[in-house]
């Protein structure tokens, strides 16, 4: 795999990834309990047959009139999914946003034990792969280091908000993107070691996968406790 050449078609898979958060947020309005019902839920209920919202409660946000979550959710988006489309071609960044969707939604299953809704896990994968592969991007490696700070910085301060019950944050997407995006990119960062990230970025999916039933048990356990302690 060779460094990309900077491309001149348009982000369309970027755009079309808000565009579908924000026709979501409008079914939101609407009605909310049938998107967590259509979107988000039936991973409870269905099991490996409803492996599928892995990929659609990305596209969930916190319900109206809460504004903050989507809106700064796809200012993020917007900004790294186009510098990243615009790098490595759309088909490689929808490859990527299928399998960090997969990873960051699991991981918030698996070790938060939680159902996390919202596209963050997938915006942090993004800037993990862009960390990944700085060391041969220059722009990258400049992007990073001015950008860094702040949104390692926020995924820090969640941990914080979560642990002293301000807010109930998706810590375990943000880090499982994150971590996982940057595999990602060492396959372009570090050529000489691609196979190696090659073979784990095919692995911890499966990994991820053959782990989510013992996660999704926890999970309704977990909602069972909290129901019978209201």
């Amino acid at each position: 795999m060779s460094d990309p050449a900077v491309l001149k078609k348009p982000p369309i898979v970027t755009y079309v990834v808000i565009g579908l958060c924000v026709l979501v947020y409008l079914w939101e309005l609407a009605n909310v309990r049938a998107v967590e019902a259509a979107l988000v839920n039936p991973i409870l209920t269905g099991g490996v047959s409803a492996l599928w919202t892995l990929f659609t409660m990305t596209l969930v946000h916190s319900p109206p009139p809460d504004l903050m979550h989507i809106v700064f959710n796809l200012l993020a988006f917007s900004v790294l999914g186009r510098l990243l489309e615009t790098l490595y071609g759309s088909f490689r960044f929808t490859l990527l946003l299928i399998v960090l969707a997969w990873v960051a939604s699991a991981a918030e299953i698996e070790f938060d034990h939680s159902i996390g809704i919202g596209i963050s896990g997938v915006i942090y994968g993004i800037f993990g792969f862009m960390i990944g592969a700085s060391p041969r991007n220059p722009f990258l490696w400049w992007f990073v280091k001015k950008n860094a700070p702040m949104l390692i910085g926020w995924a820090v301060f969640c941990v914080v908000l979560t642990q002293m019950h301000v807010l109930a944050i998706g810590n375990a997407a943000h880090f499982g993107g994150l971590i996982y995006g940057a595999i990602w990119g060492l396959i372009y960062g570090l050529p000489r070691y691609r196979f190696a990230f090659i073979g784990l970025a095919v692995l911890i999916p499966i990994i991820v996968g053959v782990m989510l039933p013992s996660g999704v048990e926890s999970v309704i356990q977990r909602l069972e406790q909290s129901s019978n302690s209201l």
